[in-house]
């Protein structure tokens, strides 16, 4: 499937809903949950950005998997958290959260971010291989983290350097993510 990633839209936020609720990994939240995340949307503290994307597959424009993302300006860390990815069940294993997570590394550079950070369910292989293609290494272990069923969360970590060839990403290509495209 070919897909673009773009910022998330208020529009976009049903679609959301819909493949958070497909997916039983990804947080519970509301749609006000999101609305911090939206582009646009000012921010409440300047040491506090977040941002969110979607992927939107070019073929209709179906919204496949979105991604959101917090940071932290402290000064000190400037540490990003990934917050949530998720992607519809129908279109995983396609290049989607490879593109989604390209994006948010892209932004944690540019937005000076120096480490990025993320939990993720101990049993999730698939998101665990995908964290490790892109540098993340285990930080740490919250046992009991998640619910339904109980498990312990994994808490992944990677440096960001200003110099990352993160940027905007496309799945155009057969090459392994795409080739990146503007």
């Amino acid at each position: 499937m070919t897909c673009t990633v773009r910022p998330l839209a208020a529009a976009d936020l049903d679609a959301v809903l819909a493949i958070a609720a497909a997916s039983p990994q990804a947080p519970i939240w509301r749609r006000t949950d999101y609305g911090p995340f939206v582009a646009g949307e000012p921010r409440e503290n300047p040491n506090l950005v977040r941002a969110g994307w979607v992927a939107q597959a070019i073929s209709d424009g179906t919204v496949t998997g979105f991604a959101c993302a917090t940071l932290l300006l402290d000064g000190q860390e400037n540490r990003a958290e990934l917050d949530t990815l998720a992607v519809l069940p129908a279109a995983r294993r396609q290049g989607i959260g490879r593109a989604l997570l390209h994006a948010v590394l892209g932004w944690a550079a540019a937005e000076g971010a120096r480490q990025v950070s993320l939990e993720v369910r101990a049993s999730n292989t698939a998101a665990l291989g995908l964290y490790a293609r892109f540098g993340f290494s285990t930080e740490g272990r919250r046992r009991g983290y998640y619910t339904d069923p109980d498990e312990d969360a994994l808490m992944l970590g990677r440096k960001v350097t200003q110099g990352s060839p993160f940027g905007c990403f496309s799945t155009e290509n057969a090459v392994e993510g795409g080739r990146p495209q503007c």
